[in-house]
């Protein structure tokens, strides 16, 4: 596989990427503005139910949603979490041996990231098999509550083709103070059942786009998760192509998060 870095490639007058040969050699000398999908959503298209609510602004080192519960699974909410103290509390079994249930819990993950963030110092907890973990696979948004509407938000597809594609959408789309869940399938996964993933994109301090991995403590860079995604070329054919949802903007479905959490193991 070819190492793909945004630092090869040129922007073009409006800031998106260019490369030559459809995006297939990550290294050219002959890089060509790319013209994208037509069908590139623009950022209007991203507000659910068409609504005009102004974006709340946040801090993806430490700020939240104005909403906020008095506690969740117990722990009331504190001081907002640096974006490091918490990401390295959410998942702290993750490298247990024997137990593989750590290891397929993204989508309980992404969320008690954003409860530390906002406050509230909660691990993962272990769910039983075919209640909250199951809904969460199929539908990780019903931990968040759109505090316009009172329902569950919905993800919003990204109609990329390719990495240049979703690295241009989300540039276009992840503003400073925002932060996203964003789900995908891998590239190569061969087992149908165990081939989708779920994390966090924002920007850093720097206005750099990064992607947060709370199961594993990861932090990747764009090509790092960029190029191994499954991208659809038809893709409203397709059942799940990558999609985001802005979650520091929404209430925290406490009824899902009390399930899916506990309070955090006190370090000696």
């Amino acid at each position: 596989m070819t190492e793909w870095n945004e630092t090869d490639h040129p922007r073009d007058e409006i800031g998106r990427f260019t490369y030559s040969n459809g995006g297939e050699n990550g290294k050219s000398s002959k890089d060509e503005p790319y013209k994208g999908n037509n069908n590139i959503q623009s950022r209007e298209d991203l507000l659910y139910n068409n609504t005009k609510e102004k974006n709340k602004p946040g801090n993806i080192t430490g700020g939240a949603a104005s909403i906020v519960n008095d506690e969740i699974s117990g722990v009331k909410k504190g001081e907002p979490m640096t974006i490091e103290d918490a990401i390295q509390g959410v998942n702290p079994n993750y490298d247990i041996f024997g137990n593989p249930t750590y290891k397929t819990n993204c989508q309980s993950g992404v969320a008690i990231f954003e409860a530390r963030l906002r406050g509230y110092d909660v691990e993962v907890n272990v769910p039983y098999e075919g209640g909250i973990k199951d809904k969460l696979e199929k539908r990780p948004n019903i931990a968040y509550i759109d505090p316009a509407t009172g329902k569950t938000p919905e993800f919003t597809k990204i109609k990329a083709q390719n990495e240049f594609d979703c690295i241009n959408y989300l540039e276009n789309t992840v503003q400073k103070g925002e932060r996203y869940v964003f789900a995908f399938q891998w590239k190569n996964s061969i087992n149908r059942n165990n081939e989708g993933h779920i994390i966090t994109v924002a920007r850093d301090s720097n206005n750099k786009l990064k992607f947060y991995d709370p199961q594993n403590q990861y932090i990747y860079n764009n090509a790092e998760v960029l190029e191994k995604i499954k991208y659809q070329f038809n893709w409203s054919e397709e059942p799940d192509p990558p999609k985001i949802l802005r979650v520091d903007d929404k209430e925290l479905n406490k009824e899902v998060l009390d399930q899916i959490s506990k309070p955090a193991r006190k370090s000696n």
